[in-house]
């Protein structure tokens, strides 16, 4: 999402479980017992909580697995913010400034968007504060990431070492087993199917199914349904100037630097010179370039005259920010304080937004303002004709304009990929009594941002006992799959045995030869890979078996063994480079064992797959 985070990618995907740390296990069964408070799980002094958890999954459903990689994610982090805040680390407000400005979703053509943070942050329902708390979160975390990412050492020798195994080329010959290929010895007949169906009778009970009509009134439907004068456009667009995506200012200024630990007395000085400076240029405007090659302390734009550049709102630290975008341009401002010290600014020229470039965006709030506005009274219209006409939802949509959408069979196990469909609310409310049996239209059921969904039952089926033969094609198809499975499975071990002795080995119907190494593996699944490149290369023809997820058992005869093009100079640079992650991945992984021990983690009251809401 941001680009300090792409400019890390490899030390980022290690914190967040992309890379997977298998030397750290934070299975939830390795957790001691917690105190009574409802929290996921306790990292030393910090507390992860549900919710927690339901931000990073972004509230998409997640079955167990997901949901304990995500709290293992979280927990990684506060161990390294723990050992940061403990060791004194901070963040400056420069720091975070300058990681805020270059986030490439809050910039318009290369520039920070004062504009586009405001949505930013309002999409996501986040204060400034908040978010910039977050920031200075992964900006630490970042920073005791770096502390290990690239700092490894492998030796050449180590490295051509790896490359000569990466090129490494062997000749192989393909005999594949299938399960279906031992369908004849698998029992399908009608005493076999129907102790299966009675062993797994559950299993052929089907849940029950609803099929639903449905309205959606969102926001944006209602901003969809809604027209903007150009004359309303052009008086905002006249209005808010400042505030679109595009302005930028060009402005100069004059530094004189303050130490941050300087006593008052010795500000006093830097400001009596400061004001000094302004005296001289409110006499000669001038001068300003003059005076700030040889005045001003910022080291970037003092051999400039002072120039900063184009730049937009929100871009500078605050005093800075408000003053420039206040001024008219020419104009010379008062000396500035900040955080850096004192500053004197010219404008020197504003840049406005081309109307014809912002137009489709102006009138998109506009119509979004206008909708926010009736989006009440609609919401209350909604409830009220769902109600009056609960035997339809066509008075809904006449009175409401919204279309009526349908859905396949739905049921509570298996749930739609719309997210309409699958949200937990609309589901409680299609098997609810009012909607199921009275064949009733739902109350609104708000979904989150604004969305409000009304459904009736269209169909319905009964959750009901299939019976054997609508299910006798299915059991024997997964009889065949699963006992052919182990058939082939056995007889290529004991094949693979024979050929490994030396014996039928031209007997077999082998595939094409096929050239492959490490490096280049062809469509050769990754498990096949390892075993081939395990067998021995000495004496030669040598065999390897793997076994695949389909149930296919796979033999591999490896008939000669070559050392293969050497690798270039650029595959061994980064063949070093992944052999340095490594390293650091295995650094880092002791490490977070270590702070383990000093932030003990104890699970919560809180169930990791717990729905209900704390």
């Amino acid at each position: 999402m941001f680009d300090f985070v792409q400019n890390n990618k490899i030390a980022i995907q290690v914190i967040l479980g992309a890379v997977a740390l298998t030397f750290v296990g934070f299975g939830v069964g390795s957790y001691t017992s917690a105190v009574d408070d409802p929290y996921l799980v306790k990292v030393g002094s910090a507390k992860i909580y549900k919710r927690d958890l339901d931000r990073i999954l972004e509230g998409q459903p997640s079955d167990a697995a997901t949901r304990q990689q995500a709290l293992d994610d979280l927990i990684r982090q506060d161990l390294l913010l723990a050992a940061a805040q403990d060791g004194g680390a901070t963040v400056s407000p420069e720091q975070l400034r300058k990681v805020i400005a270059g986030i490439a979703e809050l910039q318009e053509n290369g520039q920070f968007s004062a504009a586009r943070y405001k949505e930013f942050l309002a999409a996501r329902n986040l204060s400034p504060e908040a978010f910039e708390a977050k920031i200075s979160r992964d900006i630490m975390l970042q920073n005791q990431i770096n502390n290990f990412a690239g700092t490894g050492f492998v030796s050449r020798s180590m490295v051509e070492r790896m490359g000569g195994l990466m090129a490494q080329e062997r000749q192989v010959r393909l005999l594949l087993l299938k399960p279906a290929d031992f369908a004849s010895q698998v029992k399908t007949d009608d005493a076999a199917l129907k102790a299966f169906y009675d062993a797994n009778a559950k299993r052929f009970r089907t849940a029950e199914s609803v099929k639903l009509d449905y309205v959606v009134l969102s926001p944006q439907a209602v901003a969809d349904g809604l027209t903007v004068s150009d004359a309303e456009v052009k008086q905002y667009y006249e209005q808010h100037k400042a505030d679109l995506a595009g302005e930028e200012r060009r402005a100069s200024h004059i530094l004189l630097s303050v130490p941050k630990d300087a006593k008052p007395a010795d500000k006093a000085k830097v400001k009596a010179e400061a004001e000094s400076l302004l005296k001289q240029l409110r006499a000669d405007p001038s001068k300003f370039a003059e005076l700030a090659k040889s005045k001003s302390q910022d080291p970037g734009s003092a051999a400039n005259g002072g120039d900063l550049g184009f730049f937009a709102r929100g871009a500078m630290v605050k005093p800075f920010d408000d003053v420039v975008f206040r001024m008219q341009p020419g104009k010379i401002s008062e000396v500035v304080e900040t955080e850096y010290g004192y500053h004197i600014i010219k404008l020197d020229e504003v840049k406005q937004p081309d109307f014809a470039a912002v137009k489709a965006a102006v009138e998109a709030k506009l119509k979004q303002q206008k909708a926010a506005g009736q989006l009440r009274s609609m919401a209350d219209k909604l409830a009220e004709v769902a109600y009056q006409q609960a035997d339809s939802l066509k008075g809904v949509q006449d009175a409401l304009k919204l279309q009526i959408k349908h859905s396949d069979w739905l049921s509570r196990d298996k749930k739609s990929t719309d997210p309409v469909l699958a949200n937990p609310k609309v589901l409680d409310a299609a098997f609810s009594d009012d909607v199921l049996k009275k064949k009733h239209n739902s109350e609104p059921v708000d979904i989150g941002g604004g969305n409000l969904v009304v459904v009736r039952v269209a169909d319905h089926q009964p959750e009901r006992q299939q019976k054997l033969d609508e299910v006798r094609d299915g059991i024997k198809n997964e009889l065949i799959a699963t006992q052919g499975a182990k058939l082939a499975e056995k007889q290529g071990q004991a094949l693979l045995a024979q050929l490994k002795s030396g014996k039928g080995i031209d007997a077999q119907k082998w595939s094409e030869p096929l050239t492959i190494s490490r490096r280049n593996p062809g469509a050769m699944a990754a498990a096949d890979v390892r075993a081939v490149f395990a067998a021995q290369s000495s004496p030669l023809p040598s065999f390897a078996g793997s076994k695949h997820d389909n149930g296919d058992y796979a033999i591999y005869q490896i008939a000669s063994v070559a050392p293969g093009a050497a690798v270039t100079d650029e595959e061994r640079t980064q063949l070093a480079a992944a052999m340095v992650q490594m390293t650091a991945r295995s650094q880092l992984g002791s490490y977070l064992e270590t702070l383990r021990q000093k932030y003990p983690v104890k699970m919560g009251k809180q169930q990791l797959n717990d729905q209900s809401e704390q």
